[in-house]
């Protein structure tokens, strides 16, 4: 062992509709350090509405993107989310040790809406240490045959999976990680991905809501497109700021209303649990965040603060670490990602 411990290396993979992405984070010293970063466009079709469709492409992408950004290592931690997975923090009477485990797995059966016999199930106690006669269970289950695909890809691109974590957890492991002095608020984390956009409650930094909604850049650069009769590159590059096209800006305030929309739905259903909460800010990540007119727009609608969010807020980057020029354009992208490569256990 060297004089400060060894330098483990973590390497976060987020396999997603537009993008796949990788991150490589070593762990060693007094703050995690970024060392390698790198994304590849997912070949059009791949995926769709988060199924996989085009196997062999999904698997041509990652190992080829292993192989742009330098990994050596082939042990990564990845995710699932979507549909195929479900999450809800449940109150129930306080019990410890096995007797415990057996009566959340009774109530579980209440609440998931896929057979029990076909989930992968896992849960947190919140609160371990309350002395009250409730305790606070955050439930989730994933489909089995989703793991099991998941897990199937990355072995067919030579890669293996130390951790299958969550979307919404490793969100939120980036985002407490950054900003730990607003992890006690009830925070919307926004990703305003490619063809879906997810948002992420979190109360104390926890996800205590998930849910995808079927609208992203894909969907509002054809609509744009459409309307003008232009490629749809053209209308992306118009979104990005590169160039313009006549409603453009009306465009903008129409998405950016679908997602204050989605998020004030979110926080009405919150506060049904928690009467005295209110939404304290919103923070913006993926593709979406990348467009100045989108956030501007959004924060204006919910009237809290936005800001876009900086997965590399707490994390030191290693001079020359490949794939830096990535971070002045495109940094909230790799939120997922990061949170990915934060995770030790």
């Amino acid at each position: 062992m060297g004089l400060f411990g060894p330098n483990r290396t973590t390497v976060g993979l987020d396999i997603g509709t537009g993008f796949v992405k990788i991150a490589e984070v070593g762990q060693g010293g007094d703050r995690p350090e970024l060392q390698k970063l790198e994304m590849r466009p997912m070949p059009p079709g791949a995926i769709a509405n988060g199924e996989v469709r085009e196997p062999g492409l999904v698997v041509d992408a990652m190992r080829r993107l292993v192989e742009q950004a330098g990994i050596a290592t082939r042990e990564v931690v990845t995710a699932l989310g979507g549909h195929d997975v479900f999450m809800k923090k449940l109150q129930l009477p306080r019990l410890k040790g096995d007797e415990a485990g057996s009566a959340i797995r009774r109530e579980a059966e209440r609440h998931i809406p896929f057979d029990i016999s076909g989930v992968q199930l896992d849960f947190q106690v919140l609160d371990p240490n309350g002395q009250g006669p409730h305790m606070e269970v955050l439930l989730v289950a994933a489909r089995r045959e989703r793991v099991e695909e998941r897990v199937r890809l990355l072995s067919e691109a030579g890669i293996g999976a130390v951790l299958l974590d969550i979307d919404a957890f490793a969100l939120g492991n980036a985002f407490t990680h950054n900003y730990p002095g607003m992890a006690e608020d009830l925070v919307a984390l926004v990703d305003f991905g490619h063809d879906a956009t997810r948002i992420s409650v979190l109360h104390e930094g926890v996800p205590v809501l998930s849910r995808d909604h079927h609208f992203g850049l894909s969907r509002l650069a054809e609509s744009l497109a459409r309307d003008n009769g232009s490629s749809v590159e053209r209308a992306i590059e118009a979104i990005r700021g590169n160039g313009d096209l006549p409603g453009l800006d009306g465009a903008l305030e129409e998405a950016a209303d679908l997602v204050a929309t989605a998020v004030e739905r979110a926080a009405a259903f919150q506060r049904t649990r928690n009467p005295g909460l209110g939404m304290g800010r919103v923070v913006l990540c993926g593709g979406g965040a990348c467009v100045p007119a989108m956030v501007e727009s959004i924060g204006r609608r919910m009237k809290v603060e936005t800001r876009v969010a900086n997965p590399f807020e707490q994390v030191a980057v290693r001079t020359g670490a490949k794939g830096h020029e990535l971070l002045s354009r495109a940094a909230p992208l790799f939120l997922l990602t990061l949170g990915l490569a934060l995770r030790t256990a």
